[in-house]
């Protein structure tokens, strides 16, 4: 091979190590589709004393596809000006994990009811995760709900004889 040939041939090589570099900086991840899917969420706020306010969270279910177990599934509080609070996190027993059969999880929370300040503005989401997901996911979140505020006497009728 004559020196001008090798000087070609090295050229060429350079110039196709410089695509192969432009194109695969080009290429966009692509992103896998959820694989975990929830009821729609439920959430209000009630007085349960005089001073003392509570979430109530209806009971919802959680969707996996086909072959898919849980990971961990997470309420997430959000006060208005506040940040968020974690209010219940539940991860399942690794050697049985759910659903044991079929593809849906009805959860029976240990509580439907969390504490919460009377006055404050929330909203409550789900987050879920399952084996096919790389991170939680946002499953569901309620609209804004502001908790009660004030005393008994102003939201029950006054019975006069």
């Amino acid at each position: 091979m004559t020196r001008k040939s090798v000087l070609i041939l090295v050229g060429v090589l350079a110039l196709a190590a410089a695509l192969v570099m432009l194109d695969s900086q080009s290429l966009h991840t692509a992103r896998a589709e959820p694989e975990i899917y929830a009821s729609p969420v439920h959430a209000g706020c009630y007085l349960e004393r005089i001073d003392r306010c509570k979430i109530h969270v209806e009971p919802f279910t959680i969707n996996l596809v086909i072959g898919q177990k849980l990971v961990q599934f997470r309420l997430v509080a959000t006060r208005e000006g506040s940040g968020t609070t974690t209010i219940y996190d539940f991860r399942p027993d690794l050697t049985n994990p759910l659903p044991l059969t079929g593809t849906t999880i009805m959860p029976t929370l240990v509580a439907q009811d969390f504490a919460a300040r009377c006055g404050e503005t929330y909203s409550i989401s789900l987050q879920g995760q399952d084996t096919g997901d790389r991170d939680l996911l946002n499953l569901g979140t309620t609209v804004q709900f502001t908790c009660p505020q004030g005393t008994y006497s102003n939201f029950l009728p006054v019975i006069r004889k």
